[in-house]
């Protein structure tokens, strides 16, 4: 906590914030390790030491940009989940509002989680639990859908797992097949139409 006034949540969490994203610039102009405190410092317009008044190192900036937008996709995914409308078009709601979150700035989200991937066990677990938040909300929705036929009785871990990974492969695609978001909809209409014309019968 800064020296001096205390600062209330609100202001701490602008200026956390506006420290991280003047990080983030450098982050991506010269890379995460040879960007250091004092060239942070420098960009926000404070002290060295005033850095870890609001963080206690890198590693938490590059945890609190992760989790910015992520804050964003879940709560505005909680919103869209509360509405009376079927699962399924829940689920294809909350799905585009997040491909258009990653798709705002997809180079440098790309950046992010690379330099995730390197930091601490302990400082990843915490971001983790952030995003299982957001996966629980999700995998609610097609329990929902099963229990109330929507949905086949199928494992809904496994249904929750293709359907994140479509906005992975749309993200990373070098061959693109229409818009980000025509491509959502054609893979969610394989994913719950399949692409058999007929039920195949499998003999035990």
């Amino acid at each position: 906590m800064p020296k001096g006034i205390p600062l209330t949540e609100n202001v701490l969490t602008e200026k956390r914030l506006v420290i991280a994203h003047g990080a983030a610039e450098l982050f991506f102009k010269n890379g995460f390790n040879e960007t250091s405190i004092s060239q942070i410092a420098q960009k926000a317009g404070i002290g060295k030491s005033t850095i870890y008044d609001y963080f206690e190192s890198k590693d938490e900036i590059i945890l609190l940009l992760l989790d910015e937008p992520l804050a964003e996709v879940r709560d505005r995914a909680a919103v869209i989940a509360a509405n009376q409308d079927s699962s399924v078009n829940r689920i294809g709601k909350i799905l585009s509002m997040h491909l258009d979150v990653l798709m705002r700035d997809k180079a440098f989200i790309f950046k992010l989680s690379f330099e995730f991937q390197r930091l601490p066990i302990a400082v990843q677990a915490r971001h983790e639990v952030k995003r299982q938040a957001y996966q629980d909300l999700l995998l609610h929705l097609i329990e929902e859908g099963i229990r109330n036929g929507e949905f086949r009785d199928v494992d809904p871990d496994m249904v929750l797992k293709i359907l994140l990974s479509i906005l992975s492969s749309i993200l990373l695609t070098t061959r693109p097949t229409g818009t980000p978001q025509e491509m959502l909809q054609k893979a969610i209409d394989v994913i719950l139409n399949g692409i058999l014309e007929e039920p195949v019968i499998t003999k035990g």
